[in-house]
C-alpha cells in the first residue's frame, strides 16, 4: 500500500540531504573553482562596485546577473564557502520538492516518489552543486516554472501568470537558454491554433498573456535598463553567446576534435602544438574588433564571432553536422567526458555513473515512446523545454554537464517508463471511459 503523499516528499527530502551533505563536504573545495567568475563578480557586489568585469573594473554583461546578485545577498549575511554550500543544499532540495509536485500534476500520483528521488541522488545535480555555476540555481527556476505551466485543469489566473512570468523572467537572468523554451512555446501554439483553427472557438486569454508579460518585463526590465544606462547598449541577455557558439564551431575543433575517434576531447594535454584551447583563445583575441572594456564593447565582439561562426558554418557545412552530432552525444553521453562533474573520477565510479544514465536515459526513452501527453497536456510544457534545450546545444558548445536542467524531466518521462500507468489512465481503465 503507497505511503501518505507528504511521507513520499519527506522521504526524498531527507534522501537528498543524506546523499548532498556528504558530497559536499567531500567536494568543499570544489567551490572555489571559479571558473565563469561568477563569485568574483558577486564580490563586486557585495562592494558596491556592480557588475563590473574583474579583470577591467568596467560594467560587463558578459555573464547573467541573476546567480552572483544571489551570492552577493548572501554574502551580506555570511562570507566563505559555507554559506553558499548551504545555499545550493536549498536550492536542490526545492528541486526535489518541486520534481515532486510536477510529477503530481502530471498525475504520477503514487509513482511521484520516483522522480524526485532520483533527482535527490542524480550525479550531474548532486556534484553540479558543489561548483558555483548556475546550473542548481536554473534547474530549480526551471522546475518550479513547469509547475506553474502544467496545471491545466485551473483558471487562467492572473496571479498564476504573473507568478508564471516572474519565474520564467528569473530563470532567463540565470541562463539565457530559457529563451529558446519561450520561441518553442510560441512557435508550438502559433502551430497547434492554425491547425485547428476551423474546428475550435478556443479563446485567447489576454489578460493571462498580460499578466506573463507583465511578470517577464519585471525581471528583464531592470537588467535591459541597466544595460542601456550604463552603455547605451541594449542587452537583453548577455555579451556571450557568440563565444559559445564559435567555440563549438571553428577549424581548429573541427580538425582537432570533430574529425578525430570518437571520444577525443579538446584540451590543452590532448591538442596538437598551436592548435590548444588557449592558444586559439589568445589568436581569436587578437583578431577582434576591441579590448572587452565595457558592455558596448563587449557586444561588438559578442557581434563580431557571432559573423566568425556564421562563416565557419558557411564554409564547412560537412564539419559542422559531424560537430552537431558530436553535441547532441555530448549532450546526451552516459559517460562522464571533459569538463563534466565528476571526469575526474576513478573508472569504476565512472562505469556506476555511466551505468546509472543509461538505466534511466533508457527509460525515459520509453516514456517518451509512450507519449504520456497524448491522456495528460500538462506534460506539453515539460517536453517542450527538454526538446528546446536539447536543439539549442545541436548548435551551441555542448557538454554533458549542459543536460542538467532537464534532468528531472529525464526522470519523469523515465518513471512512465518504467512502467507506471498515471493515476488517471488507472481510474479509466477501472471505472471504464463513462467515468469522465
Amino acid at each position: 500500500m503507497p505511503c501518505r503523499p507528504g511521507l513520499a516528499l519527506l522521504a526524498a527530502i531527507l534522501l537528498a540531504l543524506a546523499v548532498r551533505i556528504p558530497v559536499a563536504a567531500w567536494r568543499f573545495e570544489s567551490l572555489q573553482d571559479d571558473r565563469d567568475h561568477y563569485r568574483l563578480l558577486a564580490d563586486g557586489v557585495a562592494r558596491g562596485q556592480g557588475l563590473q568585469h574583474p579583470d577591467h573594473g568596467t560594467p560587463t554583461a558578459y555573464r547573467p546577473p541573476l546567480y552572483p546578485l544571489l551570492l552577493a545577498a548572501v554574502a551580506r549575511f555570511a562570507s566563505g564557502d559555507l554559506p553558499v554550500a548551504t545555499l545550493h543544499l536549498l536550492l536542490g532540495l526545492a528541486t526535489v520538492a518541486g520534481t515532486w509536485v510536477l510529477a503530481n500534476r502530471l498525475e504520477l500520483g503514487r509513482y511521484a516518489f520516483w522522480p524526485a528521488a532520483a533527482v535527490a541522488v542524480d550525479p550531474l545535480l548532486v556534484v553540479g552543486a558543489t561548483l558555483p555555476m548556475t546550473e542548481t540555481l536554473f534547474t530549480t527556476l526551471i522546475v518550479w516554472m513547469l509547475v506553474a505551466t502544467s496545471t491545466p485543469h485551473t483558471p487562467h489566473t492572473t496571479r498564476r501568470h504573473l507568478a508564471l512570468g516572474i519565474l520564467f523572467g528569473l530563470a532567463t537572468l540565470c541562463r539565457p537558454s530559457a529563451w529558446a523554451f519561450a520561441l518553442l512555446c510560441g512557435l508550438v501554439t502559433v502551430a497547434s491554433r492554425w491547425r485547428r483553427r476551423n474546428r475550435t472557438n478556443a479563446p485567447i486569454h489576454l489578460k493571462a498573456l498580460a499578466a506573463t508579460a507583465v511578470g517577464v518585463a519585471l525581471c528583464v526590465g531592470p537588467w535591459l535598463a541597466r544595460n542601456l544606462a550604463v552603455s547605451d547598449t541594449p542587452v537583453l541577455t548577455t555579451t556571450h553567446g557568440g563565444y559559445t557558439l564559435l567555440l563549438g564551431n571553428n577549424p581548429v575543433f573541427y580538425d582537432q576534435v570533430v574529425r578525430q575517434p570518437l571520444g577525443t576531447t579538446w584540451n590543452d594535454s590532448t591538442s596538437e602544438a598551436g592548435s590548444r584551447p588557449d592558444q586559439w583563445r589568445t589568436k581569436l583575441e587578437s583578431q577582434l574588433p576591441v579590448p572587452p572594456h565595457g558592455i558596448h564593447a563587449e557586444a561588438q565582439r559578442d557581434a563580431f564571432m557571432y559573423r566568425q561562426a556564421r562563416s565557419n558554418i558557411a564554409d564547412d557545412p560537412a564539419g559542422f553536422a559531424q560537430a552537431c552530432l558530436l553535441r547532441v552525444l555530448r549532450f546526451w553521453t552516459p559517460w562522464p567526458l571533459e569538463s563534466a562533474p565528476g571526469s575526474a573520477w576513478p573508472r569504476p565510479l565512472k562505469w556506476i555513473v555511466a551505468l546509472w544514465y543509461s538505466a534511466t536515459l533508457g527509460a525515459g526513452l520509453v516514456g517518451l515512446c509512450r507519449a504520456p501527453w497524448r491522456t495528460q497536456s500538462a506534460w506539453i510544457s515539460p517536453l517542450l523545454f527538454l526538446l528546446a534545450l536539447s536543439l539549442l546545444h545541436v548548435v551551441f558548445w555542448s557538454t554533458m554537464r549542459m543536460r542538467a536542467p532537464v534532468m528531472p524531466v529525464v526522470f519523469l518521462l523515465a518513471t512512465v517508463g518504467i512502467g507506471s500507468r498515471t493515476d488517471r489512465e488507472a481510474a479509466t481503465e477501472t471505472a471504464g471511459p463513462e467515468a469522465y
